[in-house]
């Protein structure tokens, strides 16, 4: 079971989940799905990278996605990190990002 970290997150802020996908069981959509409800019970808007595949199917190349949450990321206010993230190309250019665009990056667990 996980817990949310709301510190420090203003309800009048976008929260961008960023967390590992790549090789996981259907892309770790199950996670990010469970993450975004728990924000928007609490009354935050969530911009989830795993609704893009909602979208656009899932038979395209990674940096199709990339590219898409990328812009998504960059559209929101917080990002918000879970997950063992230490293997993840991906969140490691989301978090370059974020502090490259001073945006607020808060960890699940704490950091």
């Amino acid at each position: 079971m996980f817990k949310i970290n709301t510190r420090n997150i203003d309800k009048t802020q976008t929260v961008y989940l960023s967390g590992p996908m790549t090789g996981l069981p259907d892309c770790n959509r199950a996670a990010f799905n469970m993450r975004a409800e728990a924000f928007k019970a609490l009354g935050y808007s969530v911009n989830n990278p795993a609704d893009i595949s909602v979208t656009h199917g899932t038979d395209k190349a990674y940096g199709f996605y990339f590219k898409r949450a990328l812009r998504l990321m960059l559209e929101s206010d917080v990002v918000y990190v879970f997950g063992d993230t230490s293997k993840s190309a991906g969140v490691q250019m989301e978090l370059q990002a974020a502090r490259m665009s001073e945006m607020p990056i808060i960890w699940e667990g704490g950091r």
